[in-house]
């Protein structure tokens, strides 16, 4: 086993000793008062974590679960994802997986969808709901939610819902101020515990589109985890000992400072990875870093670069030619699909 501290990926990322020792504690009743005091104790750091006066509900999935019950509960019939990257299409393949009617709009890997472009597609084919990926970490591009739900509440009954799975807990998330009707991240990204929970908040607007969906489904029937979680109850048996880790890391977090210090520490470190990226080039007078910013924006949780032949370049570069020749792929079997059923 590596120490801790020498695993740098965005997910599952490294988990403090004393975080992994609360998974050792004796099990105890999933329903009884001490679970529903450390979910009453927890919320309000979660809802801080999201920014909305909403509950924040969780469930013992991955975060792929609550995307999931983004699509079933918040789309009718016809999505629009914006696909930059591995995340993105991923987000899309769910929707078709639920049945939806997906209109993938393609955005060079290493950037973003733009509110400007976002208004033109909105123009296209009716939709009922909008998906963004906030933070592409297959690219490091970072997307500008506030920008972009401003355009999406111009549209009637359109929704938008938002994969945070690797931005929630890493930077501030201000989803009632910007107006996103959906987030959600997974425990073991930037909230440092072990993989297995995912967390996720809805707007009122999602709760009336959710009351109408008859195929939401029961596990992850979002109007039913968010008034289980009014009540600071578990969702049906859920893995207690990491509830016992998550109330402990809330509690460090406090200790530390808050959300606020844990944010501004995020944001050094990467500047601090940057300028280390940066020095060895500046030195030696060669050419300086291409760190990916998308839209002069970077993620917090990751820096997307690649060492080849002592030039670092952009992943997004790589990503390009993988994405685009799936796409290519993708049109060529539905045009071959079109003239066999003709």
């Amino acid at each position: 086993m590596s120490p801790f501290g020498r695993n740098f990926l965005p997910g599952p990322t490294d988990v403090r000793p004393e975080v992994l020792a609360a998974l050792d504690h004796p099990m105890f009743g999933h329903r009884s008062p001490r679970m529903q005091a450390l979910l009453a104790s927890v919320q309000p750091a979660l809802q801080e974590c999201f920014g909305t006066r909403q509950p924040v509900f969780v469930a013992t999935s991955s975060g792929t679960g609550l995307l999931e019950a983004a699509i079933r509960n918040g789309v009718r019939d016809r999505v629009l994802v914006a696909v930059g990257g591995y995340f993105g299409e991923y987000l899309a393949r769910i929707a078709e997986s639920c049945g939806r009617q997906v209109f993938r709009v393609h955005v060079h890997p290493g950037l973003a969808i733009t509110a400007e472009q976002l208004d033109q597609f909105l123009e296209g084919p009716a939709v009922d709901a909008v998906a963004i990926v906030h933070s592409e970490s297959s690219t490091g591009a970072l997307a500008d939610i506030p920008a972009l739900a401003e355009v999406v509440r111009a549209r009637k009954d359109v929704l938008l819902l938002v994969d945070g799975v690797t931005s929630v807990g890493a930077m501030p998330i201000e989803m009632d101020r910007w107006g996103a009707d959906y987030y959600c991240t997974g425990s073991q990204k930037a909230m440092a515990l072990p993989p297995g929970l995912a967390f996720g908040a809805a707007s009122e607007r999602f709760m009336a589109r959710a009351q109408e969906q008859d195929d939401a489904g029961y596990y992850f029937s979002v109007r039913r985890m968010v008034s289980i979680a009014r009540e600071n109850l578990p969702t049906w048996t859920p893995a207690v000992s990491l509830f016992l880790a998550l109330e402990l890391q809330m509690a460090r977090i406090a200790a530390s400072g808050g959300w606020s210090a844990r944010w501004a520490r995020h944001r050094a470190m990467l500047e601090t990875m940057e300028a280390w990226i940066a020095a060895p080039f500046v030195a030696a007078g060669g050419p300086t870093v291409m760190a990916l910013r998308a839209s002069i924006i970077t993620t917090n949780i990751v820096v997307a670069t690649l060492l080849i032949v002592g030039i670092f370049v952009p992943f997004s570069y790589y990503l390009d030619r993988l994405f685009y020749r799936s796409a290519q792929r993708r049109a060529a079997r539905q045009q071959s699909d079109g003239r066999r059923g003709s």
